[in-house]
């Protein structure tokens, strides 16, 4: 299956979301005032210590919740109703039918979400598995984790892309590769989004 790029945009965009909610899923609630401190400063999030950390994250209104994370990858799924397999759209979407606020509701439908995605084609999979960790090294970035093995991931799926026509990414990636840093993190950022919106 050949993608157009808005589609491969939602699904990388998707790939992202659920990422991101499964991390701060295995991380919630936040116990330690230090550890939240360092989170919420690492993602600009307006709290103190790991009471507001964890309110924050329960607070429907606040964009870095969980219900508007979910929110911004259900609307991901939604666009990607032509592209999904019947099956994969039908189960995604029984998923998300019920979703609300409630933290640990989301965090199981993320994951559920999560497998039914890896299970699509090639396509789907590869831009998808690119979102994952490009929210993976952003986060091991900001918080100062290893990123070893995600920066190996990235090279793969960089060359697999490269087989699709997606070859204008590797100055930026080789830049990454070598000093994986904030600066050339976004550089690359930028690239991958610039290719979603021009035709290769």
């Amino acid at each position: 299956m050949i993608l157009l790029n808005s589609n491969a945009q939602h699904i990388f965009w998707l790939g992202r979301y659920l990422t991101r909610i499964q991390y701060a899923c295995g991380q919630f609630p936040f116990l330690e005032n230090e550890e939240a401190l360092q989170y919420a400063q690492a993602f600009c999030l307006p709290a103190f210590d790991a009471s507001s950390l964890n309110s924050l994250l329960l607070d429907a209104e606040q964009p870095s919740s969980f219900h508007q994370q979910f929110q911004y990858a259900k609307d991901n799924i939604q666009d990607l109703r032509g592209v999904l397999s019947a099956k994969a759209y039908a189960e995604l979407n029984q998923l998300i039918k019920n979703a609300n606020a409630n933290a640990t509701y989301i965090c199981d439908v993320a994951a559920d979400c999560h497998d039914v995605i890896e299970a699509e084609s090639e396509d789907v999979f590869l831009f998808f598995n690119l979102g994952q960790n490009i929210e993976q090294l952003d986060r091991q970035i900001r918080l100062k984790q290893d990123h070893s093995i995600t920066l190996e991931n990235l090279d793969k799926i960089v060359d697999l892309l490269a087989q699709i026509g997606w070859d204008r990414l590797d100055r930026a990636w080789q830049k990454l590769k070598l000093n994986p840093d904030s600066k050339n993190f976004y550089h690359f950022s930028d690239h991958i989004q610039n290719l979603f919106e021009v035709d290769i």
